[in-house]
C-alpha cells in the first residue's frame, strides 16, 4: 500500500486512511516526548522512528473496527465520542440482568486463556455500575527516589531497569488491550444471554479504542475498571486477582491485567531499594494513555514471531523473557521488536525450550517455580513492595 507523509515526513498513514491523530499526540511522537520516547529497547530504523511506524499500524487497526462496528465509511470523531457514555448505560442495562453469568464467563475465559488453575491464582470478577475497588496508588509522574549508588556503572544498570520495567508495563496495557475484544471468542455464550450484546460491546469498546488517538487529554475519562494484585507470600503463595468492570469487556481487559501483572513482578530487580527506585521512575499514571497507544503495537510486533502451532505459548514466553536479567531483556526484545533473524531465532529457540520443559499444565508450573524463586530468593516480598507505593 503507498503510503504519504506529514509532519515533517514522520508521521506514516496508509494513503486509502482519511482519519489523523490528534495534531498534539504526532507532534508528541515525532519529538519522543512521550513515556516510551526515549527507551533503549526501541531499535533503530532506516526512516522514520520506531514508534512512528508501530503507531501507524496500531492506528490503522483502530479505524477500521471503529468504522465497521458504527457501520461508518469515514469517522465523524465528535460522534463517536459522545456515543461512548450512551452506550456505557445501554449496555450495562442489558447486562444487569445476566452479571454472575457473565462473571463466571469472564473467569472462565481468563483461566483457558492463561490455562490457570484456582490452585495456582484465585480471581474474583465482578461487574458493577459503582467501582469500588481501590486501585494500587501511582505518582502522577516519575519520582525520583534518593538512593546512594555504588558506582556509576550501578547507576546507568538502574537505568535500565527503568527502561525494561517500562516497556514491561506497555506490553501489560498492550496485551490486556489486545484482549478486551476476547468477547468475541464467546459470542455464542453472551447472544445466548442477550442477543444484542456484541454490537454494543463491539461499538463500545471501538469507540474507547479509537478515543485515545484523538483526545489527547484522557485524565478526565470515566474509571469503568480496575485491577488489584495480592502477590503471592512465603505465607501465602497463592495469588489472588480482584477486577471489577463497569462491562465484560472492561472486566476481560483487568483481569488480563492482572494476570500479566502477576507474570511481569518476576521482572522486577531482587534488592528492595532498587525495586523501589524502578516502581517510582517507570509506574506512573502519566504513562499510561501512551502505554494504551502503543502497547497493543508492541504486543503485535512480539506475538507476529511466534509461529502459529506455538501460539499458545505467547505467555509462557513472555514470562521467559521477562525473568531474564535486565541487560539480556532490553538486547534481546530489541531484536524482537526490529524482527531481525536474531529475535526470530530467540522466540524460536524459547518456544522449542517450553514445549521440552513444560507438560498440559505449562502456565501452573511456570507460575509455581516463579513464585518459588521469589520466595527463596528476594528479600522482600512483591505484596510489600506494590503496597509500599
Amino acid at each position: 500500500m503507498m503510503n504519504k507523509r506529514i509532519l515533517n515526513e514522520n508521521v506514516v498513514y496508509p494513503e486509502s486512511l482519511k482519519e489523523r491523530m490528534h495534531p498534539k499526540l504526532e507532534e508528541e511522537l515525532v519529538g519522543r516526548k512521550h513515556s516510551l520516547g526515549l527507551n533503549e529497547i526501541f531499535p533503530e530504523t532506516d526512516e522514520s522512528l520506531f514508534e512512528e511506524k508501530i503507531i501507524g499500524e496500531r492506528f490503522k487497526e483502530v479505524v477500521n473496527r471503529c468504522k465497521k462496528a458504527h457501520d461508518m465509511t469515514e469517522i465523524d470523531d465528535k460522534l463517536i465520542m459522545s456515543s461512548i457514555t450512551p452506550l456505557l448505560t445501554e449496555t450495562m442495562k442489558l447486562e444487569s440482568k445476566h452479571r454472575k453469568s457473565l462473571e463466571k464467563l469472564a473467569e472462565k475465559m481468563i483461566r483457558e486463556e492463561f490455562n490457570m488453575d484456582s490452585n495456582v491464582v484465585e480471581i474474583h470478577a465482578k461487574l458493577t455500575p459503582n467501582i469500588t475497588l481501590e486501585a494500587p496508588k501511582k505518582n502522577k509522574k516519575p519520582v525520583a527516589v534518593q538512593l546512594e549508588f555504588e558506582s556509576h556503572d550501578d547507576m546507568a544498570k538502574a537505568k535500565k531497569e527503568v527502561y525494561k520495567r517500562r516497556f514491561i508495563n506497555s506490553m501489560v496495557e498492550g496485551a490486556s488491550r489486545k484482549c478486551n475484544h476476547m468477547y468475541h471468542m464467546a459470542d455464542d455464550d453472551i447472544s445466548d444471554l442477550d442477543p444484542r450484546l456484541p454490537n454494543k460491546y463491539n461499538k463500545l469498546m471501538s469507540a474507547s479504542d479509537y478515543t485515545y488517538f484523538v483526545v489527547p487529554e484522557m485524565d478526565n475519562t470515566i474509571n469503568s475498571g480496575v485491577v488489584r494484585v495480592q502477590f503471592p507470600t512465603k505465607k501465602n503463595p497463592k495469588a489472588v486477582i480482584y477486577a471489577q468492570g463497569m462491562v465484560f469487556p472492561v472486566l476481560i481487559h483487568e483481569l488480563v491485567k492482572g494476570v500479566m501483572e502477576l507474570i511481569s513482578a518476576h521482572g522486577l530487580p531482587k534488592d528492595k531499594k532498587l525495586g523501589e527506585y524502578v516502581i517510582n521512575k517507570a509506574d506512573f499514571t502519566a504513562a499510561e494513555p501512551w502505554d494504551i497507544r502503543l502497547g497493543p503495537a508492541i504486543w503485535n510486533r512480539f506475538t507476529k514471531l511466534i509461529k502459529p502451532e506455538d501460539f499458545n505459548l505467547k505467555h509462557q514466553i513472555y514470562t521467559d523473557l521477562v525473568c531474564m536479567p535486565t541487560e539480556e531483556f532490553n538486547s534481546n526484545m530489541r531484536e524482537i521488536m526490529a524482527h531481525t533473524k536474531k529475535g526470530k531465532k530467540i522466540i524460536e529457540e524459547l518456544s522449542k525450550k517450553i514445549k521440552t520443559e513444560l507438560q498440559e499444565d505449562d502456565f501452573n508450573e511456570a507460575m509455581n517455580e516463579a513464585n518459588k524463586n521469589n520466595s527463596s530468593s528476594l528479600g522482600y516480598s512483591y505484596e510489600e513492595l506494590f503496597l509500599n507505593n
